[in-house]
């Protein structure tokens, strides 16, 4: 629920903001970017709802004024607006006809979002929120005066969060102040598969084990041997950065957030037995040769039935065409197996998290405020869940067999989220970090050396960050 407060300005002098947001802003490998100012625009659509859903939605109960101003500025290098020929979705839905909300778009590009967050707040025309799910925004960028605290606009003991994104936003927060609304923390890196190639091979399906909840690293594992064979051409598995989803699946996460503090777990023993499979696999010929196919994934071994399994975001179940890996009705998805020496079947919420941050001096915080509600209210309201269903049915081909595993695989996530903070510290340690978490994979290299030649400097670095964590509290 939205609390009535006045906004406050940061009392910083600009010319210290100016410093600390240069500081921060740039791409991910620290390389600066056009200072250009970014055009807005208002996001229009040909897009609709169809009238009978467009009923449904109507009838949900929101408890919700008119806005004053309903314009909401959303720097983002991706639009709220569906594509041409998608329906709208529910939130976009209920905020423009409960709420009298519009989106005013301030595109970007995902290498220059930092730089023109910083040019639009140091100008005096901040948008009112950025995309947060990348999971980069804090604790660095908040600590440098990008974003500030949501508490006085949103209500985070509201019922409508569940818990796993409760969880996520508690991760969030400075001096108990909240620099994140996370909305739903579901499936995050899922593993594609072909039914047929299941089938032919005789292994049991891998939708069935988990439901049963057999589906763990020894299957998974067992599954990859069973299957590869490279004099056949035949390889387990192919895919970009799954790496990191598994080591989560431990329930440690390489760089963590603790009661407030940026947590170093670089040298913890389940990051490295996750590493050692990572090694063995590589060495026994399992995964791809990705090095001998320039360094290109292939999906459509997939749906040849030549790639066993392709771990991969969930993001790809939206993308508008999937038919490299299998027919209709062929293609299904299973969540990263568990790991049978965690107390819990943990899954990374990475990449499937929905999520948003406020920036420095937003303009129209209730807005904000308003467009999560009506993302919590979709996510949770029983009666538009179908209405969701269908979109997914309808715009993205999936079967009824993957809307039941999806639910499941967010219920499983939602129960025991796992997120990474490695990108949000600062350059240094993202450059530090990446490539070693994914180099035994692809290259087999030794994880232990990595570990102790970066532990100590990524630990300096850590400390640092959590002196000003400190002084902002």
């Amino acid at each position: 629920m939205k609390k009535e407060t006045t906004k406050k300005l940061s009392l910083i002098t600009a010319a210290a903001m100016t410093a600390a947001m240069l500081s921060a802003c740039g791409s991910d490998d620290g390389t600066q970017t056009s200072d250009a100012t970014p055009s807005a625009t208002k996001e229009t659509t040909t897009a609709t709802m169809a009238s009978e859903d467009a009923e449904v939605v109507d009838q949900v109960e929101v408890d919700a004024e008119k806005l004053e101003n309903g314009k909401l500025r959303w720097l983002s290098f991706w639009a709220l607006e569906p594509e041409e020929g998608e329906s709208v979705d529910v939130f976009l839905q209920l905020f423009k006809t409960k709420y009298g909300g519009e989106i005013e778009y301030i595109q970007t590009t995902d290498s220059t979002k930092y730089d023109d967050l910083a040019t639009l707040v140091l100008g005096g025309n901040s948008p009112d929120m950025f995309p947060a799910a990348d999971l980069d925004t804090f604790p660095g960028k908040a600590s440098a005066g990008m974003f500030q605290p949501m508490d006085d606009y949103i209500d985070y003991d509201s019922e409508l969060f569940p818990e796993g994104a409760k969880r996520i936003n508690d991760m969030h927060t400075i001096g108990g102040k909240h620099y994140m609304a996370c909305v739903a923390a579901d499936a995050g890196t899922i593993i594609l598969y072909n039914k047929n190639t299941i089938e032919e091979h005789g292994f049991d399906d891998p939708a069935e084990l988990a439901y049963n909840n057999e589906w763990t690293w020894s299957t998974f594992k067992q599954m990859c041997y069973d299957f590869a064979d490279a004099e056949q051409d035949k390889y387990a598995i192919d895919g970009w950065w799954y790496e990191l989803a598994m080591m989560l699946s431990t329930g440690v996460p390489v760089i963590g957030m603790e009661n407030g503090e940026v947590v170093n777990n670089i040298m913890d023993p389940n990051l490295a037995r996750v590493q050692d499979l990572f090694r063995e696999m590589h060495n026994a010929g399992v995964n791809f040769p990705r090095a001998e196919y320039n360094w290109k994934e292939h999906p459509e071994r997939i749906g040849e039935g030549t790639t066993l399994f392709y771990p991969v975001g969930s993001w790809q179940l939206y993308e508008p065409d999937i038919s490299a890996f299998g027919k209709p009705g062929e293609i299904m998805f299973v969540p990263m197996p568990r790991d049978e020496s965690a107390d819990e079947w943990y899954l990374s919420a990475a990449g499937g998290l929905d999520a948003y941050a406020m920036c420095k001096g937003a303009p129209n915080p209730e807005a904000v405020a308003a467009f999560i509600k009506c993302k919590l209210t979709a996510n949770t309201d029983e009666s538009v869940k179908e209405v969701n269903d269908k979109k997914l049915r309808s715009d993205y081909g999936w079967t009824d067999e993957m809307v039941e595993m999806y639910s499941y695989v967010n219920d499983l996530t939602n129960a025991h989220p796992v997120v990474d903070f490695y990108a949000a510290v600062n350059a240094d340690v993202y450059e530090l970090l990446h490539n070693p978490i994914k180099d035994a994979s692809y290259n087999g290299t030794d994880w232990y050396q990595a570990r102790e030649e970066r532990s100590v400097v990524v630990q300096t670095y850590i400390d640092e960050l959590n002196e000003k964590l400190k002084a902002m509290s």
